[in-house]
């Protein structure tokens, strides 16, 4: 389209279609099956666990007269955990609009309907960013995303547990791959210790990680036959998964390339590491929304994912948002997390 140029009055341009610059939405971890959809609402900002570590007796035989064995109750322990609070807010001025043409339009005027529309859009991306953090922070290192330190929380020092690590030794063209899986494996089924059983195992693997494994002398011939014809599109297309994401079944792992990253570019994988987690084993991970702070009519309710308000300037008629969202993601077994990395 023919417009006006904007440094010069005498001048027009031809105005082509816009181009929009839309920020990679990760959402490997949410939608992977690891953690709840959606959060378990709290009516409180703390969270408070009971742990009851249930027993039975080794039996042996005693001389008829002795002394019975006697049985004992379980041992039970109460955890407590504040829960992060994350706000963030903005505001649409009559100025916004004024004089303004719509995004991706050539000669049309904004609106207060898209403008607004378009504020609270960027909003929710940044809560579905902040979610998909949330977990990756907790699978990473096992502690709470608060990154200004209002809740400091590691749920491998809370619970006693050491982090099991499995070293693949890629750089050993002889390494027994299926082995160092296997490890992985047992490891998290030894340790899950919920009565259930898990749907399946899944590693989120750093971009290196993933492609040493693949490259590995091991794994090559499988990996090879895997991409060329078992499912060569589902994986790549599956909704949950962005646009070229590799996957990989091995040894009856699900291996998923995972290139997180949050608006500012900080990755949220570890480089070169993954972590191996079961899938389907809805006791071992919890998520938790507390309600909104500083409303009355929201006190002592039951907490949603996020909150959104918008309140209206009756003098001025300017829209303010006010937004939060108070999320906490809980290890209740932080032992079924692997650290898969190579020391070479």
């Amino acid at each position: 389209m023919i417009v006006r140029s904007y440094t010069n009055n005498f001048e027009i341009v031809d105005r082509t279609q816009e181009i929009n610059l839309i920020p990679n939405q990760w959402g490997i971890i949410s939608n992977s099956g690891v953690f709840p959809t959606s959060p378990e609402g709290v009516t409180t900002s703390t969270v408070t666990m009971e742990q009851i570590t249930q027993s039975g007796a080794v039996l042996v035989d005693r001389i008829r007269g002795e002394r019975n064995n006697y049985s004992k109750d379980y041992v039970r322990k109460l955890y407590s955990y504040s829960i992060p609070h994350f706000n963030i807010d903005d505001i649409l001025k009559p100025e916004d609009i004024q004089g303004k043409t719509a995004y991706g339009t050539n000669d049309s005027a904004e609106v207060v309907a898209q403008a607004l529309a378009r504020k609270m859009e960027r909003i929710r991306r940044s809560y579905g960013q902040l979610k998909e953090k949330i977990f990756a922070q907790l699978l990473a290192d096992g502690t709470v995303y608060a990154p200004n330190g209002t809740v400091s929380t590691n749920f491998y020092t809370e619970f006693g547990v050491s982090r099991k690590e499995v070293d693949f030794v890629f750089g050993t063209a002889t390494t027994d791959i299926i082995g160092k899986i296997e490890e992985g494996i047992a490891h998290i089924v030894d340790n899950m210790q919920s009565g259930d059983t898990a749907q399946g195992f899944i590693a989120f693997c750093s971009p290196g990680f993933f492609s040493n494994l693949i490259k590995h002398a091991k794994v090559q011939a499988a990996y090879t036959y895997y991409s060329s014809t078992q499912e060569p599109l589902r994986n790549r297309l599956n909704s949950s998964l962005p646009m070229g994401t590799r996957t990989f079944v091995h040894g009856g792992v699900t291996f998923v390339e995972y290139r997180g990253s949050d608006f500012g570019g900080t990755v949220f994988m570890t480089a070169n590491e993954a972590r191996l987690v079961p899938i389907g084993n809805a006791d071992s991970f919890g998520f938790y929304a507390g309600p909104a702070n500083g409303y009355m009519d929201l006190v002592n309710t039951i907490g949603q994912e996020n909150y959104m308000f918008t309140f209206t300037d009756p003098r001025t008629g300017a829209i303010e948002i006010q937004t939060e969202a108070n999320l906490l993601a809980v290890a209740r077994r932080p032992g079924v997390v692997v650290r898969l990395y190579s020391s070479t």
